[in-house]
């Protein structure tokens, strides 16, 4: 290879793992969203009075 190809790809790397850490980052950011709801129905299903069962089914 070349200078210039490998300079070349290296570029392309380089444009990969920046696209790479986008993705990375926004799992991150839908995990810690899908977390906090997660969290928030679990304090919502603390205060839901217990249910009975029902009699004669």
């Amino acid at each position: 290879m070349k200078r210039e190809e490998i300079l070349k790809r290296i570029e392309i790397e380089d444009v990969r793992i920046a696209n790479a850490d986008r993705n990375i980052e926004g799992l991150i950011l839908q995990k810690n969203k899908s977390l906090d709801e997660q969290a928030r129905l679990f304090a919502l299903l603390e205060t839901l009075p217990t249910e009975e069962p029902e009699a004669g089914v």
